[in-house]
């Protein structure tokens, strides 16, 4: 379930404040959070291996 929608603008607003305005920067580091999540979850899965069929 993805997070609500109110959640998503203020992470955005807050690396967009972190990022002193510039949003150029604020993409680059929503992005670079992005690709860490997805390789994390990539590890987790080739660790755990498929899910077992019953």
């Amino acid at each position: 379930m993805p997070p609500p929608h109110d959640a998503v603008q203020q992470l955005a607003a807050r690396v967009l404040m972190d990022c002193s305005g510039d949003e150029a920067l604020a993409r680059l580091t929503l992005a670079r959070l992005l690709l860490a999540a997805n390789s994390g979850m990539s590890a987790g899965f080739l660790r755990l291996g498929p899910p077992l069929r019953q």
